[in-house]
């Protein structure tokens, strides 16, 4: 039987991955030797994410964090995704063991406190192939493909897929009250404003970072040179709820190892929120091979900035049941 203190840890750090607008879309169910994730469809984007393609990479991002934290604790989770049940919301359940914590515990569990979502300006500095390959190794191996876009006119494309693909979001009046109500002054949930750049000088580039309005973040500018991010795409074989909880497995798996590595990284999921440029991103990029899941902007970050504080969680005990099977 698994120590519920061991388990709140766990799950102390697993609700510290990234989520869509921070909505942390995630409960989980405690059980003897068994935590169970659930979807919360509560905390959906209705407008932005009506397929809940960004929420169950959300969860997936949570999953791979619970089992980076569980490793690094002393546990393995034995893995079952999406198992057969009458609840849709269930997406994984994780048998617990106790094991040997790895040499490199204490490096994860860094990792996973460190990362963040920094929307500032990336720095000329490029990013060497090397360092993308080996995001591309860390990610591939969690049952996703993740690809590294190379070539100034792919990336040009890409870069306009996702400007026209906000452009059409920020016409939407429902769309725009959305995420200006996860957009927060005050509350504990979602994006603070003061995580997000003011307006003010931008390139061409920078426009890809500012999803979110209404910012006070200062974000001066340190140089004239165009950022020397990369992008990274994360694909899979198909487009069912597995592909896109192991999508956001991958995602995670990239972003602990970019955090690692100093780098800064930032999800651009709006050209496949859309219809119109998710379809042109499947049939000019991708050229109908495989589902795209979200693109990744990878670069870095200039370095007299200090760290952003870490945006707000939703309490272990608001997110965490018990099964009432084992704990009456």
């Amino acid at each position: 039987m698994i120590q519920a203190t061991d388990v709140d840890r766990i799950l102390e750090y697993a609700c510290r991955a990234p989520s869509v607008h921070n909505t942390q879309p995630w409960t989980w169910r405690v059980g003897e030797d068994r935590v169970d994730l659930f979807a919360d469809y509560r905390r959906q984007l209705v407008y932005a994410d009506p397929q809940r393609r960004d929420l169950m990479i959300s969860c997936g991002a949570a999953l791979h964090h619970f089992q980076v934290a569980a490793r690094a604790l002393g546990y393995t989770a034995r893995v079952r995704r999406v198992p057969r049940s009458g609840d849709e919301r269930l997406l994984a359940s994780m048998h617990l063991t106790a094991a040997t914590p790895p040499q490199d515990a204490a490096a994860l569990l860094e990792a996973i406190s460190q990362r963040r979502t920094d929307r500032r300006r990336l720095t000329s500095w490029p990013v060497p192939g090397e360092r993308l390959e080996a995001l591309v190794g860390a990610g591939s191996q969690w049952g996703a493909q993740v690809l590294s876009l190379r070539g100034e006119a792919l990336r040009d494309r890409l870069l306009a897929l996702t400007r026209r693909a906000d452009e059409l979001q920020q016409r939407n009046w429902n769309y725009v009250q959305e995420l200006n109500s996860w957009t927060t002054y005050w509350n504990d949930e979602g994006v603070p404003v003061s995580h997000v750049p003011r307006d003010g000088r931008v390139t061409a580039t920078d426009v890809l970072n500012r999803r979110f309005r209404n910012g006070v973040l200062d974000d001066p500018v340190f140089e004239d040179e165009p950022a020397g991010d990369g992008l990274l795409l994360v694909c899979t074989s198909s487009d069912d709820p597995l592909s896109r909880i192991r999508a956001g497995e991958a995602l995670s798996a990239v972003w602990l190892r970019a955090s690692q590595d100093g780098l800064s990284l930032v999800p651009l999921s709006q050209a496949v929120e859309v219809p119109e440029t998710r379809r042109l991103l499947q049939e000019d990029v991708l050229g109908d091979r495989s589902v795209a899941q979200i693109l990744l902007r990878v670069g870095w970050p200039p370095l007299e900035r200090k760290p952003l504080p870490a945006t707000p969680r939703r309490h272990v005990d608001d997110v965490r049941s018990f099964d009432r099977r084992v704990h009456g």
